[in-house]
């Protein structure tokens, strides 16, 4: 006797009825907070995303910077409305010994724009020595210098969100 193609042993698939055993629950749903990271930039701002639920981080694209802090906010307001994203954690720039430069003030005066011009939370996170970390993760993956190049800024934001994700830890 042939063995039935869905299997010996089991019903065929085609006469099985769908059973519900779940009962309605009442619990309330908490929504995924989706977060985008920035590494901002005059040239160029690399931007990642996550979620709270799973806190992992993953570099999402490079936009160019306008070196225009109110263009390069719309720009990313824009995408925090694409992605659905209510909070971003912006890479503070800070000198080795913490004290806070000329790029750590471009930074804050983009994210002031960027709260005013979005319904986004900005969050800070330290960002020292989150670009030579990028270039540890694309220099082990074997990417050209050209490849690795367009794909940086992403890589460092994604070390930044992922830094704040392990702060919560």
């Amino acid at each position: 006797m042939p063995l039935p193609l869905w299997g010996w042993g089991t019903q065929n698939p085609i006469t099985i009825r769908a059973r519900s055993t779940t009962t309605p629950h009442h619990s309330p749903i908490i929504p995924t907070v989706r977060i985008l990271g920035i590494d901002y930039g005059r040239k160029r701002i690399g931007i990642a995303h996550g979620d709270d639920e799973t806190r992992i981080a993953f570099a999402l694209t490079t936009i160019t910077g306008r070196n225009d802090v109110t263009r390069d906010a719309r720009a990313v307001a824009d995408l925090c409305h694409e992605h659905a994203a209510t909070t971003v954690v912006i890479g503070l720039p800070l000198n080795m010994d913490g004290t806070e430069g000329q790029q750590a003030t471009l930074t804050r005066d983009f994210a002031d724009e960027l709260e005013r011009l979005s319904t986004c939370r900005v969050i800070w996170q330290d960002e020292r020595l989150s670009t030579q970390a990028a270039h540890h993760d694309l220099d082990e993956i074997g990417l050209s210098r050209k490849k690795r190049k367009a794909r940086l800024d992403a890589h460092a934001a994604r070390q930044i969100l992922q830094a704040y994700f392990d702060s919560l830890e």
